[in-house]
């Protein structure tokens, strides 16, 4: 029975993904000591690297997807079901940094598919949980998704392709207009439809997804595989901005701001 971690990057007009793919993949092997497929392009592929990766698949993206910066190359996650090299895979954002062997424990847990559906905001607790629309039901993350390769989870990889094709469709029956394609919305309806519209608490993970959002600052203690984070929460208060600091350590987190992690990797904030 082989385990890895497959992740998918592709370079932007705006952000180096493969670099922070990289960044992630030597922690995975650290904490989790687990081996790293990267999915990538030609044009995001380096000419030199100094990670060996235990695989490099090399497709063609789609494209098609863009944001006010740029094409946002996110569509073609489906595949990560036939694309696996592993019996069991953690399909992971490259965002989302691996500080510590927590997500270990995902493969006791799951039967053979799990991924969030609860999340926190760190130096912001309790926060709401996002709607897939005011009509709709609570958002999933595509963010952490761990699976084995059965029909069943065969069944839900191709529900999330034929999701992406149809996703203007899906847009107008759920009411929501993102103007982009996300993953996160294309999982949540197609996991509900394989499962006949009924949530199976077996599916999800068993805490939170942490996200580091807005009006923060991350700030890298330590050497390159270090768990030390500095975090700095700008707490508007009256009009004036009270900041507040906390050390994470072991703590595995969702860095949504993209420049916060080309801060970490370059040595800034």
């Amino acid at each position: 029975m082989t385990r890895g971690v497959l992740l998918f990057a592709f370079n932007s007009p705006k952000y180096n993904y493969y670099e922070m793919a990289e960044y992630n993949a030597k922690r995975i092997n650290h904490y989790l000591n687990l081996p790293v497929t990267i999915v990538t392009d030609t044009d995001s592929l380096p000419a030199h690297t100094d990670y060996v990766w235990d695989k490099i698949i090399t497709v063609t993206p789609d494209k098609s997807n863009t944001r006010t910066w740029g094409i946002w190359i996110n569509k073609g996650r489906f595949q990560a079901y036939d694309l696996s090299p592993y019996d069991e895979t953690l399909l992971l954002d490259v965002d989302y940094i691996v500080n510590s062997d927590k997500l270990n424990s995902v493969f006791d847990y799951y039967d053979d598919f799990c991924c969030h559906n609860t999340i926190d905001f760190l130096m912001q607790p309790n926060s709401a949980q996002e709607m897939l629309s005011y009509y709709g039901y609570s958002s999933l993350w595509a963010t952490v998704v761990a699976f084995k390769k059965t029909n069943r989870v065969k069944n839900i990889f191709e529900c999330i392709h034929m999701v992406q094709k149809n996703y203007d469709f899906y847009m107008n029956l759920h009411s929501f207009n993102t103007g982009i394609f996300r993953n996160d919305y294309a999982l949540t309806i197609a996991l509900d439809i394989v499962n006949g519209h009924l949530r199976n608490e077996r599916d999800f993970i068993p805490w939170n997804l942490m996200h580091i959002g807005t009006n923060t600052s991350v700030h890298k203690e330590g050497n390159e595989l270090d768990s030390n984070y500095i975090i700095t929460f700008d707490n508007w208060q009256r009009g004036k901005i009270k900041k507040e600091y906390i050390n994470v350590s072991n703590i595995d987190f969702h860095l949504i701001n993209k420049d916060l992690f080309e801060g970490i990797m370059h040595g800034s904030e």
